[in-house]
């Protein structure tokens, strides 16, 4: 319960720093690198999946 309880009281402070974060000029330019690092991971992730699923389907 209190894992939850910790979980839950992240989620909050996480969002009201990222609400305060894109009031600022700075704040906005932080987090669209961070929004653009996270697309480019998940890119790459998509990429190598779709890479390793054609090589395990012999196409």
């Amino acid at each position: 319960m209190r894992t939850i309880a910790l979980l839950a009281v992240g989620a909050v402070v996480g969002a009201v720093v990222v609400t305060r974060m894109q009031q600022t000029p700075k704040g906005r330019e932080v987090l669209d690198a961070a929004d653009s690092r996270v697309r480019e991971f998940t890119d790459a992730v998509k990429d190598g999946y779709s890479s390793r699923d054609r090589e395990l389907r012999g196409e």
